[in-house]
């Protein structure tokens, strides 16, 4: 019984004549023809994310069942709204719709005044099945614990009787089944700590209206980035732990010799390595099609999914007995050799064990794929960060930056409710994968300083501590 399905492997690339990830379930939503559509525009995709969590979805035919509309310029939503409540005439109604339009919509975008109204926020029909697909993904990689957050966005307490009165009438949403997992969760820790500091900010509703938003794309951009740096290390990966990544805020000045712009653990480092996040996935699916996987039977299976798995993966099984070891590298060898042979590949193959044999398939499947689209397909990662998190600093190129409402929103988070030590702040911001060097740091001390969050007094003399924010 083979431990590696070569015959599959060789089968399925033969028939789609391109290279396919089988029956493994994908690790990102990036398409391999690159939009730039979420570039800038990260919240879009958070309505479809929300009503992911909630179980629900927009009911698009209940609002065509509207008895007036009034123009191109109103709302469908505060029609929809005023079609709910009573007037004595109809220059009410219209007066009620304006006033609507101005108080709940900023042009096509809905004014979030509650955490309800996020499940509100539409996908325009050209990004919806790109946008879909990252919504899809943040639910399955950054969310563990649903119920937790289906009661933030579910809830539809508030404290003023307009926004009541729009809760209660803005009844286009449905409830929908629960949907399948479609991406594989690589970095609990990450989903850990993004779910903590999302439901210790939803304690304070006017900030995690704005919140919300940057903290959710800071994590989807931190797991991206993670990933690339994991998959580089191979075998040595730590997939419970972040490996930090130098950043610098966005207002001081820096030199190439400042770490956040050097060559390690920054993001010059990151955008090195993203042409190689195609061919990793590709590799690590290639090599989860295996007996401990998967049984040859269920190959046959239209439909059968089954779970990426990575080098790190498929070493614990060979330690654990579940792969023979000595047949699953033959079958890797041969399949290396079939692979050159079908793409016409000139390169020496040659490996003397398992680890090395799966850097060698990596190396082989790099030459035989497109590289340009393995390079658009990794600058997806790009339009995650871009005009937040990334920041072009001439001739020293891109670094990873932080802006200061984020910098508040980190040290909000990384606090909570009990000063911390200055020392345990830069350590919880080292957990969410920020590392700054000593020049940052001061600069974040004077800034924390400036704005009275430092306390000096304590039973250790000069030693700072850090107060909550909120």
């Amino acid at each position: 019984m083979a431990e590696l399905y070569k015959d599959y492997l060789k089968e399925l690339f033969e028939k789609k004549n391109k290279h396919d990830v089988g029956k493994a379930i994908d690790v990102l939503p990036f398409l391999s023809k690159r939009t730039r559509a979420l570039r800038g525009r990260f919240n879009k995709v958070l309505g479809e994310y929300v009503r992911n969590i909630c179980d629900l979805e927009l009911d698009s035919k209940s609002l065509k069942k509207q008895d007036f509309y009034l123009s191109e310029d109103e709302n469908e939503f505060s029609e929809h709204i005023a079609e709910k409540v009573e007037f004595s005439n109809g220059d009410d109604k219209y007066d009620f719709v304006r006033f609507l339009d101005q108080y709940l919509f900023n042009k096509e975008d809905i004014k979030l005044i509650h955490p309800f109204l996020f499940n509100y926020i539409k996908v325009d029909k050209k990004n919806k099945n790109e946008f879909s697909k990252y919504a899809q993904f943040m639910n399955d990689t950054l969310v563990t614990s649903r119920s937790d957050l289906k009661a933030i966005f579910n809830n539809k307490e508030t404290e003023d009787i307009l926004t009541e009165l729009v809760l209660s009438q803005l009844d286009v949403l449905k409830e929908t089944n629960e949907k399948g997992r479609e991406y594989k969760p690589l970095l609990p820790s990450l989903s850990k700590l993004y779910q903590e500091d999302l439901m210790y900010l939803s304690k304070y509703k006017d900030y995690f209206l704005s919140s919300f938003p940057l903290l959710t794309q800071f994590y989807v951009f931190m797991y991206a980035c993670q990933l690339v740096n994991k998959f580089e290390r191979f075998t040595d990966a730590d997939y419970d732990n972040l490996d930090p990544l130098y950043f610098s805020l966005e207002w001081e000045s820096l030199s190439k010799r400042r770490q956040a712009a050097g060559e390690l653990d920054s993001f010059k480092y990151i955008k090195e390595k993203l042409p190689n996040l195609f061919p990793h996935i590709h590799t690590m699916s290639q090599l989860s099609h295996n007996k401990a996987n998967i049984t040859e039977e269920e190959l046959d299976e239209e439909k059968k999914k089954i779970d990426l798995l990575t080098y790190r993966d498929i070493i614990m099984l060979v330690e654990k007995g579940e792969l023979n070891e000595t047949q699953f590298y033959e079958e890797l060898k041969e399949w290396v050799s079939e692979y050159t042979t079908l793409q016409k590949i000139d390169q020496d193959t040659t490996f003397s064990d398992l680890k090395e044999g799966m850097k060698e398939l990596f190396q082989c499947l790099k030459i035989g794929m497109s590289s340009t689209v393995s390079k658009r397909y990794g600058e997806n990662v790009e339009d995650i960060g871009a005009n937040q998190f990334i920041k072009n600093r001439g001739s020293l190129g891109q670094v990873l930056n932080i802006k200061h409402d984020f910098l508040l929103l980190l040290t909000a988070v990384s606090v909570k409710e009990n000063r911390v030590p200055l020392k345990e702040l830069f350590d919880e911001f080292q957990k969410r994968g920020v590392i700054l060097d000593r020049y940052t740091k001061k600069e974040v001390t004077q800034l924390l300083d400036n704005l009275n969050i430092i306390d000096k007094k304590s039973d250790s003399g000069d030693a700072q501590y850090v107060k909550p924010i909120l």
